[in-house]
């Protein structure tokens, strides 16, 4: 199944229901979302739904860590993911999202029925691969585990755009 962001701001939080499989494709729009939401960062609050999600691969996890990592962060509560279990679970287990997120297999209460569907930006090719590498910089930075599991990648991204840039 393709995969889905749809989104709510309500109450001082904001809701991103993220479904089926949410790969690189979908980074531009998982983005720009996120820099939408980060623009009123005091006294927010973010809950993720991941509970419909088929997979998820590093580059979107590496755009979400930028939910608990911004320069406001500290002063609002973690955010909060919804797992679903399974999958989703392990691959944010991996990743170490424990040091950023509260992770939950389900919910208390029910997402807002009113969430909006988020458009896909127009990118160029030149933009994808510097959001990339920025992605995996980011799970880079979360901890040395996940530096060691990422820093290949950060690496060989930095020598192809290392590349494209003498062009």
């Amino acid at each position: 199944m393709e995969g889905a962001v749809r989104y709510a701001f309500q109450d001082d939080t904001w809701f991103i229901k993220l479904s089926g499989k949410i790969c690189h494709p979908l980074g531009a729009t998982l983005n720009e979302l996120v820099n939408k939401a980060l623009v009123k960062s005091e006294n927010v609050k973010f809950v993720i739904d991941l509970s419909e999600s088929d997979s998820i691969d590093s580059t979107c996890l590496g755009i979400l860590s930028r939910l608990a990592t911004y320069p406001n962060a500290a002063s609002n509560p973690k955010p909060i993911i919804i797992t679903g279990g399974g999958f989703i679970a392990n691959a944010l287990s991996i990743v170490r999202f424990d040091l950023l997120f509260v992770i939950i297999k389900t919910a208390s209460s029910p997402l807002p029925e009113n969430l909006q569907i988020s458009k896909t930006p127009d990118v160029e090719q030149k933009d994808v691969l510097p959001l990339l590498l920025d992605a995996h910089r980011r799970l880079c930075a979360i901890d040395a585990e996940t530096n060691a599991v990422f820093k290949d990648v950060v690496e060989a991204m930095e020598v192809e755009s290392a590349n494209l840039s003498c062009f």
